[in-house]
This record gives C-alpha cells, sequence and structure tokens, in this order.
C-alpha cells in the first residue's frame, strides 16, 4: 500500500513539472512572436516617417501594410489598449487607437494599439528650448499582447508589450 501511495505522488509532481515546462515553452514561443510583431510594426512606422491615425487601413498605407505583416504571421492574441495618459505638467497627451489584424479602428478587441505622442508645443514654458523650436516632433508607441495559453486549460495571463519609434518630424 505505501508503494501505491508513492508511486501516485511521484507521478503527480512529474505531471506537474510537465506542465510548468510546457507553460514557460508556451510564455515564451508567445513573447517572441508578439516581439517579432512589435519590431516590424515599428519599422513601418519608422519606414513611412509616422501614420495618420484618423484613418482605417483603406486610407493608410502604413496601416495596410501592418495588416498584411498581421496575415502573414502566426500572431493572433488580442487584449485591451492601455488607458490613456494625460499630463499637463509634461504637456504630455497619450491617446491610444486600437486596431484589429485588417488594420481597422478595433476598441473592443484589438490586435495591436498605437498612439502618437507630441514631444510639445510653441506655448509651453516648461518644453526644454530644442522641442519649442521643432513643435513637429514626435514619436508612436506600440502595444501588442501575448498570453500564457496552456492547450488544457486555454488562457490563464495576458501581457503586453511596448515599443517606441524614433523621433521624427512629420509634416502634419
Amino acid at each position: 500500500m505505501r508503494e501505491a501511495i508513492g508511486g501516485t505522488w511521484l507521478f503527480q509532481i512529474v505531471i506537474f513539472f510537465i506542465l510548468l515546462f510546457t507553460g514557460f515553452m508556451c510564455l515564451t514561443i508567445n513573447h517572441s512572436k508578439a516581439y517579432g510583431v512589435k519590431s516590424e510594426i515599428l519599422e513601418v512606422i519608422e519606414r513611412y516617417n509616422g501614420v495618420d491615425l484618423s484613418t482605417d487601413s483603406s486610407g493608410s498605407v502604413v496601416l495596410e501594410e501592418i495588416a498584411n505583416i498581421l496575415k502573414h504571421s502566426s500572431y493572433r492574441t488580442t487584449g485591451k489598449c492601455p488607458a490613456d495618459v494625460t499630463s499637463s505638467k509634461n504637456k504630455l497627451e497619450i491617446v491610444y487607437q486600437g486596431y484589429n489584424r485588417e488594420g481597422k479602428k478595433d476598441k473592443t478587441n484589438p490586435a495591436f494599439c498605437l498612439a502618437e505622442v507630441k514631444m510639445g508645443d510653441k506655448n509651453g514654458s516648461d518644453i526644454p528650448q530644442q522641442v519649442q523650436e521643432l513643435p513637429n516632433m514626435r514619436y508612436y508607441r506600440v502595444v501588442v499582447f501575448y498570453q500564457l495559453d496552456l492547450p488544457v486549460f486555454n488562457e490563464l495571463f495576458m501581457f503586453s508589450l511596448t515599443g517606441d519609434t524614433k523621433v521624427m518630424s512629420v509634416s502634419r
């Protein structure tokens, strides 16, 4: 009887470590996919020197190319965009726009989120002199998602990955 109970405990410990290892591998693979997609999105935005966030993919070459990247990749995760940030001290405003895999705006279940961050305006007194002289300087923030997804338990945890483009001059 003692041998049977010991074998059961050993079997449960082995199953636990197999699930732990599988979860770690799933998390690593999903993180790698999300990181690759984030890098490609940032590269496209920098190549076209910005993106017009007021249009859907039908009016923007950048969003069409990003949608094409998502269609040809194995990235399928969706999430929720971070809360918008408004800081009167730094004159910073970050408003996120969610987009689905087709490049259309989607607030409920976006595949990625974009925000255009303006470096400052001409009237800001606490803004550095270099930024006051170049009011059209801005960068873009991209948020993509990945999750811990075990085959039996499905989605357990949701994570996000954030990246910024270089600062660029936009003529809008």
